[in-house]
């Protein structure tokens, strides 16, 4: 098939998605006072991000975006990421997921400083079946084991793409568990999150992603 072939319904899909995505997305600003880990015997510590497909199938249906990582005074980024299925990006640059796989996952080393920030904009187009899609966060110590949190499987934040306008659940460190990396407990609050109000076209970008990755499969099986 021709290069054309494969844009025309990619172009004709865009068209399509892209009125539903700028009315189906969202936005969460997410702060986390990461102070407690400075200086820390479970460090060094590295962020990870799951993004994973409810369906198990890889349908690619959804995309989302973690960008403005600020990592407060002392802090940073630091040594390559890892990425996992449909994880792309760096912290340097902002980091990408498409549900194109079951498992899509990042992990990146990097150095706490007082506050970390960062910004997640997702699709919320609802998988068929029970199990949604799901995005969330937590952070590895030196063995890179997740630090123990109050949350289900040690996470800090947890979204299920279960509606349009789906709701995160924070969760704070739990001081009484000790990190595998070594060290005493730590106490961390929840992660603060605030709904952010989308930027012009920010959703089309997403349907970009998504075309991206419906015509990569849909060549790769031709």
């Amino acid at each position: 098939m021709k290069l054309t072939d494969y844009l025309r319904p990619a172009g004709l899909a865009l068209l399509l998605l892209s009125g539903s995505l700028c009315r189906a997305g969202i936005i969460y600003d997410f702060s986390l006072n990461t102070s407690p880990l400075i200086g820390h015997a479970a460090g060094p510590f590295s962020l990870g991000f799951q993004f994973n497909d409810g369906s198990g199938a890889g349908d690619a249906n959804n995309t989302a975006v973690l960008s403005n990582f600020q990592f407060g005074v002392g802090g940073s980024f630091a040594g390559v990421p890892t990425l996992v299925g449909g994880a792309t990006g760096s912290l340097a640059s902002g980091v990408t997921f498409t549900d194109s796989s079951f498992l899509n996952a990042f992990m990146q080393p990097f150095n706490p400083g007082s506050l970390l920030q960062f910004r997640l904009q997702t699709s919320t187009n609802l998988d068929a079946g029970v199990t949604p899609d799901e995005f969330s966060f937590s952070i590895l110590d030196n063995t890179l084991s997740e630090l123990p949190t109050l949350g289900f499987f040690d996470v800090f934040v947890v979204l299920d793409i279960d509606s349009a306008n789906p709701v995160p659940q924070a969760f704070g460190s739990d001081p009484s568990r000790p990190p595998q990396g070594g060290g005493s407990g730590i106490t961390m609050a929840a992660p603060d999150v605030t709904l952010a109000t989308p930027e012009p076209g920010s959703f089309i970008l997403l349907g970009i992603g998504l075309i991206f990755q419906m015509s990569r499969r849909f060549r790769f099986r031709s």
